[in-house]
């Protein structure tokens, strides 16, 4: 999902206030910068030591409150450093309730900076998100439905959207665009072998802006609050447009599983499809900016990963 801001003027005030509420009154006077912002939240630099993650609304709420229940348990089985909450305290920007943790080892890089890097040709950054994943996947989905982590249903999820898609979002795309848009999401959800998985708790946002680096290795993963319960598959859907095909192919690789055709149809479909979804939220929110800013990336994901632009 892509990022907008619409931040309270005064939200450092309000931070503070709430870290001095908290009985944190050394670190409300510490410098502050904005780390990072989505959807549903936003993180703060407090310090060099220190994240706040505040929820935007209330489905940002949940996320942080589920994302600490599991990762309590879940980080001891990983071998990246994940974000481990010291405190909560009651939001000064919304919703719930807000998290307050040591910053996780590394930086957040731009994608230009992975290539200059040369990272999406490193066969150990690949073993890393590989080991990564297999490692979120290993955890009992039962446990984790203990902790709330909701259970997604991808094909009942994707078919009650393709109406909305119909209607809101193909009208807003070129005439070549909007049958092959709505071609897409019937064969998806008319493939028996798509849904034929055993669900399993997943990241969820798998993307290079939540790998943090050290250096020219993986130190850390970050964003928790999108994770769920479902097909194994869509921990890959980011990477595949944001790092690419062969990287994916890689990474696959070293989780000794292979990239077929099914497979890259269901990436193929998840990165038009995510760019459509984020269509949707645009118009439910009135933000035309957003909205006009998704619709150009609909058609490029179609450019890249439509039927006419081949597999790899």
């Amino acid at each position: 999902m892509s990022a907008h801001s619409d931040l309270v003027a005064d939200w450092e005030g309000r931070v503070r206030g709430m870290l001095a509420g908290a009985g944190r009154a050394e670190m409300a006077g510490w410098g502050m910068r904005v780390l990072g912002e989505g959807q549903e939240n936003v993180a703060v630099l407090v310090g060099d030591a220190y994240v706040v993650r505040l929820p935007k609304d209330a489905d940002g709420a949940e996320g942080v409150a589920r994302e600490g229940r599991l990762l309590a348990e879940l980080a001891g089985s990983l071998r990246l450093a994940v974000p481990r909450y010291e405190f909560t305290a009651p939001n000064p920007l919304g919703p719930g309730e807000c998290c307050v943790y040591r910053v996780v080892p590394g930086e957040v890089l731009p994608e230009r900076e992975w290539l200059a890097r040369g990272m999406l040709d490193d066969e150990t950054v690949a073993r890393t998100i590989a080991e990564f994943i297999e490692g979120v996947h290993a955890f009992p989905a039962d446990r984790a439905r203990e902790f709330g982590v909701p259970e997604r249903d991808m094909r009942a999820e994707f078919a009650a959207r393709l109406e909305l898609i119909r209607a809101q979002v193909i009208p807003l795309l070129p005439a070549a665009d909007g049958p092959e848009l709505a071609a897409r999401w019937e064969k998806y959800l008319g493939e028996e072998r798509n849904f034929e998985y055993s669900p399993v708790l997943m990241h969820g946002d798998v993307s290079l802006d939540h790998l943090l680096v050290t250096g020219n290795r993986i130190t850390g993963v970050i964003d928790f609050g999108d994770v769920q319960i479902g097909d194994p598959d869509y921990d890959l859907s980011y990477l595949w447009p944001d790092a690419g095909p062969e990287f994916v192919r890689r990474v696959q690789h070293w989780r000794g599983r292979p990239l077929d055709e099914q497979l890259i149809g269901k990436l193929d479909f998840w990165a038009v499809a995510d760019a459509a979804i984020d269509v949707l939220y645009a118009i439910e929110r009135g933000m035309p900016e957003f909205r006009d800013v998704s619709v150009k990336q609909v058609r490029s994901m179609l450019a890249r990963f439509g039927y006419h632009a081949g597999s790899v």
